[in-house]
């Protein structure tokens, strides 16, 4: 099969359905994230049959999610979201309910996620650019976060009293609790101290823009490089440590999910590959590492 190029055109009627699309999902909460992935995939998808999206077929549908795999060579998880989007567009743009239905998601890929020891967490800290890069990565492990819930942090969010972190319209748009670290604090007073963050946590290296994505990832690869690390990791990968660290330490499974934010069970049993017993006093793993 020849992969037409992405040269078309955007019409006027792509235009107007572009923004019925994003409005739609507005409305119903989506998270900027997935707003752009969802429009990017549909934009994707009008490049590459060039025509209006509402004379497409099923089998040019399929034929479109078949082409991205295998030409574009996307991961199954961005296969997927463009799926989504097309089923989301078809279904409240374009009203074509009946077609969508026959359009199968990309199978899953379930791999074993990567996960640092302790001396391995440590060193990546200890070898940090600065104090504001250390407290971002001390943070995402300590706490167990996401890259966006961090982004999204504020002063206000950290409760030293009863050592919890709130953490802001995590993924599913919901707010959560979860632990703090005694060993994070001389990091953070002495950041607010130098940095004097006035609404969110962190930002840039301009002030007036706040911490994105990018930064965090450059941050953690940057930190790799310096620690000697060599295994494939990605900032999630502290996330991933944390999940199992805790469990190392007897902490319950479900104070994991509550932890972690898993709305199903299912997710968080994914790091059950580490012997543990029942305990109900949580612990963040920082506050091990560096004992």
């Amino acid at each position: 099969m020849v992969v037409p190029k992405l040269q078309g055109r955007a019409t006027v009627e792509f235009r107007i359905q572009q923004e019925k699309f994003r409005q739609c999902m507005v409305v119903n909460n989506f998270s900027e994230h997935t707003i752009l992935g969802y429009i990017r995939a549909i934009k994707r998808l009008n490049g590459y049959y060039n025509r209006p999206l509402e004379s497409l077929k099923e089998d040019e549908l399929v034929g479109f999610v078949c082409a991205l795999k295998e030409h574009y060579k996307l991961s199954v998880s961005s296969m997927r979201i463009a799926v989504g989007a097309i089923k989301y567009f078809y279904r409240n743009v374009i009203d074509q309910e009946a077609l969508i239905g026959k359009i199968p998601f990309p199978k899953k890929e379930y791999h074993i996620n990567t996960i640092l020891t302790g001396s391995e967490v440590k060193r990546l800290f200890d070898l940090t650019y600065n104090l504001k890069d250390r407290l971002i990565l001390k943070i995402i492990y300590s706490a167990g976060l996401r890259r966006s819930e961090v982004i999204n942090l504020r002063p206000e969010d950290f409760d030293w009293k009863n050592m919890q972190l709130r953490v802001r319209q995590g993924k599913g748009k919901k707010d959560r609790l979860t632990v703090l670290a005694h060993n994070l604090r001389s990091d953070y007073l002495a950041y607010l101290k130098e940095y004097e963050p006035k609404d969110l946590l962190f930002f840039a290296s301009n002030r007036s823009i706040p911490a994105y994505g990018k930064m965090i990832y450059r941050i953690m690869n940057d930190a790799v490089k310096r620690a000697g690390i060599n295994k494939d990791v990605s900032v999630h990968t502290l996330r991933h440590s944390f999940a199992s660290h805790l469990l190392s330490l007897n902490t319950d499974i479900v104070t994991v999910q509550k932890l972690l934010g898993h709305e199903r069970i299912q997710s968080t049993m994914h790091y059950l590959h580490l012997n543990h017993r029942f305990n109900t006093e949580p612990r963040s793993p920082m506050d091990v590492i560096y004992t």
